[in-house]
């Protein structure tokens, strides 16, 4: 099954290189939620093309899977680890519909849920999470701000557009751009707290919190105030 993501592929490494908010606040708060990595095996959900199962493993987890839907972002991960080798491995899998392939320390994400079209999409999702944990293991992922407010400052300057093109029962659906050369254009969903606190809770998780996002240690200057305003990205910790 092909999907919006196949057409992106190999391409998708320069987002994660070039994008402000990609190499700014999205990576610091990602490394902030595995800090306690060292040791520990990791499900890396909606892998993409490996960067973060790739900077997951070279921050000292032990073991490293990673997921994804599309086959064309798996290969690129797969040529990723080929090239420069860490024992990472990776699978072609819809998270929603995963199953159980281990038992790890640490299931991670960055952008799963705006992948849900619908609540049952959540739970799936976070049920996958929840499945893969050992006792007392943890979710943590990067997402959309539940509190983004769409009438104060866009995140355009940061390198991303996401523009609502309709409302449903707790969320909205979006056309969202990248702004690198090429532009990336993809549809996801935004979600409010209310439906991701229950699909977790619904899933099993005994403990859900949102953190706010990061900003890398040089970010002082004036280019990120309407970041800190009005904020694109939180971190989301589940513990089982």
């Amino acid at each position: 099954m092909r999907t919006q993501y196949d057409d992106i592929g190999h391409s998708y490494e320069r987002v994660k290189r070039e994008m402000p908010l990609a190499r700014g606040p999205e990576r610091a708060t990602f490394e902030d939620l595995i800090a306690g990595c060292a040791g520990k095996s990791v499900l890396d959900l909606a892998c993409g093309t490996g960067w973060y199962s790739r900077l997951t493993r070279r921050a000292g987890a032990a073991a490293v899977t990673g997921a994804d839907i599309s086959a064309e972002m798996v290969g690129a991960a797969e040529s990723a680890e080929a090239a420069d080798p860490l024992g990472n491995r990776y699978l072609c899998a819809d998270a929603r519909h995963l199953g159980a392939v281990g038992e790890f320390d640490l299931v991670t994400a960055v952008w799963l849920l705006c992948y849900a079209r619908d609540r049952a999409d959540l739970t799936a999702m976070a049920r996958t999470a929840y499945d893969n944990l050992a006792p007392g293991g943890e979710y943590v992922g990067v997402e959309m701000n539940p509190r983004f407010d769409w009438s104060g400052p866009p995140a355009t300057a940061y390198g991303l557009t996401h523009r609502p093109d309709a409302d449903f029962a707790g969320g909205k659906d979006l056309t969202v751009t990248l702004h690198v050369d090429p532009p990336v254009t993809f549809q996801a969903c935004f979600w409010t707290e209310e439906p991701i606190r229950t699909a977790f809770a619904d899933a099993g998780f005994r403990h859900v919190e949102f953190r706010p996002a990061t900003l890398p240690a040089d970010a002082g200057d004036a280019f990120w105030d309407d970041f800190r305003r009005n904020p694109t990205i939180v971190g989301i910790r589940a513990v089982k």
